[in-house]
Formats: structure tokens, sequence, C-alpha cells
């Protein structure tokens, strides 16, 4: 299993991350004393992230949407990409019945 990522010793004030449901977490301060990333998100306000990148007031710390992802580690167009019209037959229908 991958090794969690460390958010509080990749982030810098101003960086902008994305949280589970893909809106924007933009870093405001970073209390790496008390392991705490504080941030902004759209539509939501002030937040704040644990060292792993849980949301702080998550009930006993489950997982959620205002989580922070880690970013991308490589380009977008580099993922993995499948055309429906490509999976179908050769006559491109996609039941027997067509």
């Amino acid at each position: 299993m991958d090794a969690p990522y460390d958010f509080l010793s990749a982030c810098r004030e101003g960086a902008v991350l994305r949280t589970r449901d893909r809106r924007e977490a933009r870093i405001t301060r970073i209390d790496r004393e008390a392991g705490i990333i504080h941030g902004e998100v759209g539509m939501i306000g002030a937040c704040a992230w644990r060292a792993d990148g849980i949301y702080a007031d998550a009930p006993m710390g489950a997982a959620g949407p205002l989580d922070l992802v880690p970013p991308a580690s490589g380009p977008a167009a580099a993922r993995k990409r499948v055309s429906v019209a490509n999976q179908l037959n050769g006559e491109g229908r996609a039941f027997c019945c067509d």
C-alpha cells in the first residue's frame, strides 16, 4: 500500500489544492507545530485539515468530501481513457438486438 501523502511538508501558503468533491482549497496558513493546515474552500469558507489531509472537523476522523487529495503526479493526458465506441463490437452495436 502507498505511504500517505504528507500535506504538511508539501503545502505552501497560497497553494491551491482540491478536495475529494473537486472544490478548490486555497491554503492560507500552516501551523506546523500543531500539524494543522488552514485554508478557504469556495461556498464553505474557512476550513482546517490535519497533516494527512483529513478534514480536521470530521466526526471521528472519517473520510469525507472536504478531505484534501494529493496533487496529480503526471499530466492529465497520461491517464488511461477508454472510448465507449471502441469498447462496442465491430459494428458499433451495444446490444445483440440492435
